[in-house]
């Protein structure tokens, strides 16, 4: 019977804790999580605020409480007090630190009276702590390793800048809490790069740490100091880079961004650690035993680098290093210009070459013009001569011709009427309107292919952002791979197959950012812009001023029938007024018009003229200047013509016959006239089907967008789901790498989906013949106004 009894009390302890908690599940008690923190600090609040929000998404109102956090004064000495009365607490549940002294502590102490999570470990060797398997061994304590691979970054940055002789700024009560950090940390810089490490140690002077750096230091490496300001770490960093030192930190935020070089800090660190917490926290009150849980938080680095920096010491990155990277001061060249949509639009239209080459084209139309109308005005001539003869002949003319003689006149013509200048001109006029509607088209096509620029550069930057996280998946994957083929759940097999997928990455993903440049380089084209200046673009969302969107009467009427059917009468009757393609139809067709109307009056209109004109003689002299004298009587006479002379003459001329010229001119106008009206119905029909068809494509990429972001999150969630199988030896290679894709391709249609929306909708308005970028905004007020009552009318 006691030993029965013996037997019941020591099974009934074992799961002492799952009773305990599903006792108070069952009450309704929600577990409460005490948080430490080794000191009150802001570094510490992104991993704070992670961990908050990744619990309360795990668990259901009411399952978990986070007590408010407990912090020590960033030494042993308070923490581990600080530690052993939360552990000891009969209010708390479960233990969480959230610092690197509180959870050396926590994981060397040995089982803990209640289950605890020992949040940030720097490394399990160093420190000397339990690690079985990838477990803890030890019953109610687990931990996070850390986040990335230190001695890997090492070797990347020590790739990136070759140095020999390495400063290593650590915490200096972390240093007293785990002096093993020492060593740990000087064997690791020389095995990964096989340089030279100096220790210094830190508090919260920035000044102080100058002055401990010895000579020969060559880089810097930067690790978290919680007990400094962002002031003095400022202060710091600038410090550094005066003396063009480059600064490696292990946070890539804010350090990168205060102006350290670069950060092999993996992107959503806080957030994955936080995670994995919760995780922790969800599988603990599921019945699991800490001790049992995976303490590897597996993941690949990432470089974050800050180019105003690297300009600063000296340094020019390579183009894999500038593709693989996140850059941070990308202007640092020079001031970038950066355009919204309708600035781009505007800038088009004012500085394209194509467009001001029409518009010289225009000119030179409207001067042919002035020459038609050159032949109903009058023709004015004048003329002055100086004429020489051979004296001989001068003195045998008799006064007629003399040996020099200076002559002019002044001759004009007036049409008073010509049908064929008439008409010359009429036409002239209608095809002026007809090259501005085409100089019009060529404007409105010119800021169409602007604004796919400019969202060509916004998709394509998209793209490349999803090819750089999927090469962090990749690598992060070929991480996992080496961990399970060093503890031998998988073959070295999955590492090579992981190596070929991280080149294949890369190689998309230097594409990528090649297209990105590309797009740049063809958006600067259209602007008339140096190609060579740098050029930013600011993102475009749906309420878009530049956009038809703007009006959000438009969207709603893509998801209603009705309402899209009179959207669509609307934009049409819009197109039919002011679209230039039928305004040059409409103009060509009136010259054609006028041609034909003179080919059928040339049967029986006469072209009526006046001309005229006055010639004086200024002076003759030499031989033959005058009329010879004869003897009386003489035998003949010859009459002298005054020297100022004058004539008049009106003039009406009708062709009686031309060889039937003036039907087949006729009848060829006819023709030419119903070729014109046919061509003018098949623009007006092209008209009503291209924004008819520009509208519907516009809708359907509408509603793909919730549908692209559902796909992405779900196939993000998969993928989540199978890569996590795969770290713990459950799904095979084959079954992540179709996740993987499916993830990135579905990653991409959701980031260009609001993207491709826009540009759909930049062709609508393009249909219709007019750009809301480009109008005042009174125009443009008015045909909001025009739109709104149409849709707000009754469905026949």
């Amino acid at each position: 019977m006691l030993l029965r009894l013996t037997l019941w009390v020591s099974l009934a302890c074992a799961p002492a804790f799952t009773v305990a908690v599903r006792l108070a599940a069952a009450q309704s008690q929600p577990t409460r999580v005490a948080l430490i923190l080794d000191r009150e600090s802001s570094r510490f609040q992104p991993l704070l605020d992670a961990t908050a929000r990744e619990i309360h998404d795990f668990f259901q109102p009411g399952e978990i409480e986070l007590l408010a956090p407990k912090a020590g004064d960033g030494t042993a000495r308070t923490i581990g007090p600080l530690l052993d009365r939360t552990l000891h607490d009969s209010s708390v549940s479960i233990v969480v630190t959230l610092g690197p002294i509180g959870s050396h502590l926590l994981a060397r102490g040995g089982p803990p009276p209640k289950p605890a999570i020992a949040g940030i470990i720097i490394d399990p060797l160093w420190q000397d702590i339990p690690l079985k398997e990838g477990q803890t061994g030890i019953r109610r304590l687990t931990y996070v390793d850390q986040s990335y691979p230190i001695g890997n970054t090492l070797a990347d940055f020590h790739r990136l800048i070759p140095f020999r002789k390495l400063a290593i700024v650590l915490d200096r009560d972390l240093l007293q809490a785990i002096p093993q950090l020492r060593q740990g940390v000087a064997r690791l810089v020389h095995d990964a790069s096989g340089a030279e490490a100096v220790i210094i140690p830190a508090f919260d002077q920035s000044d102080q740490i100058l002055a401990a750096l010895p000579a020969g230091i060559d880089a810097v490496y930067l690790t978290p100091l919680p007990a400094m300001s962002e002031d003095e770490t400022v202060r710091l960093i600038q410090q550094l880079n005066d003396r063009r030192l480059p600064t490696l930190s292990y946070l890539a935020e804010p350090e990168v961004r205060l102006g350290a070089l670069g950060s092999y800090e993996p992107p959503e660190n806080w957030q994955r650690r936080a995670r994995r917490v919760a995780v922790d926290l969800q599988r603990i009150l599921a019945g699991d035993d800490p001790g049992t849980l995976p303490v590897n938080l597996v993941s690949a680095s990432r470089l974050t680098l800050n180019l105003t920096t690297a300009r600063r010491i000296g340094f020019s990155p390579g183009w894999s290093v500038l593709t693989d990277a996140e850059l941070v001061g990308v202007d640092s060249a020079g001031p970038a210009d950066t355009l919204s949509l309708a600035e781009t639009m505007r800038r088009a239209e004012a500085a394209n070459l194509d467009l001001a080459a029409a518009d010289l084209d225009v000119e030179s139309g409207r001067e042919d013009v002035h020459l038609a109308r050159a032949n109903l005005l009058p023709q004015v001539e004048s003329r002055l001569t100086q004429t020489y003869t051979r004296e001989g002949t001068a003195a045998a003319s008799l006064g007629q011709q003399p040996q020099r003689q200076l002559d002019g006149g002044v001759s004009f013509s007036l049409p008073l009427y010509s049908e064929d200048a008439w008409a010359g001109f009429g036409s002239q006029r209608k095809l002026q309107v007809a090259r501005e509607a085409d100089r019009d088209r060529l404007r409105l096509d010119v800021v169409l292919d602007a604004a796919e620029a400019y969202l060509n550069v916004l998709r394509a930057r998209t793209l490349a952002d999803v090819q750089r996280s999927n090469l962090y998946r990749t690598r992060s994957n070929l991480e996992v791979a080496r961990l399970r083929e060093g503890v031998g759940s998988a073959s070295r097999a999955d590492i090579y197959r992981w190596r070929g997928e991280v080149a294949t990455a890369r190689k998309d993903l230097i594409s990528a950012e090649a297209q990105v440049r590309v797009g740049e380089l063809d958006l600067k084209r259209l602007l008339n812009r140096p190609l060579n200046r740098p050029l930013a673009q600011r993102p475009v969302s749906l309420p878009d001023p530049a956009l038809l969107a703007q009006d959000s009467s438009v969207l709603s009427a893509f998801d209603h029938p009705d309402r899209f059917r009179m959207l669509t009468a609307a934009l049409v009757e819009e197109a039919l007024r002011v679209s230039p393609e039928l305004i040059q139809a409409d103009a060509s067709l009136a010259a054609q018009r006028r041609q034909r109307t003179a080919a059928g009056r040339a049967f029986w209109l006469p072209t009526f003229s006046l001309q005229g004109g006055f010639s004086n003689v200024f002076d003759r002299s030499g031989a033959g200047s005058s009329v010879p004298a004869f003897p009386t009587p003489a035998p003949t006479t010859f009459p002298i013509a005054p020297d100022l002379t004058w004539q008049l003459r009106f003039e009406a001329s009708l062709p009686i016959f031309t060889g039937f010229e003036n039907t087949s001119t006729r009848a060829q106008s006819g023709i030419d006239l119903d070729r014109l009206e046919v061509q003018r119905n098949a623009v007006k029909l092209a008209l009503d089907q291209r924004v008819r068809s520009a509208l519907e494509t516009a809708a359907s990429s509408y509603a793909g967008i919730a549908l692209t972001r559902d796909a992405a999150e779900a196939a993000a969630q998969n993928y989540a789901l199978v890569s996590d199988a795969y770290a713990s030896g459950s799904a095979s290679i084959t079954t992540v790498l179709d996740a993987q894709d499916a993830a990135t391709q579905s990653a991409e249609a959701a980031a260009n989906a609001v993207n491709d929306f826009l540009l759909d909708l930049m062709r609508v308005e393009r249909a219709m013949g007019e750009f809301g970028a480009l109008q005042a905004p009174e125009q443009r007020q008015e045909f909001l106004n025009r739109l709104r009552e149409a849709l707000e009318k009754r469905a026949p």
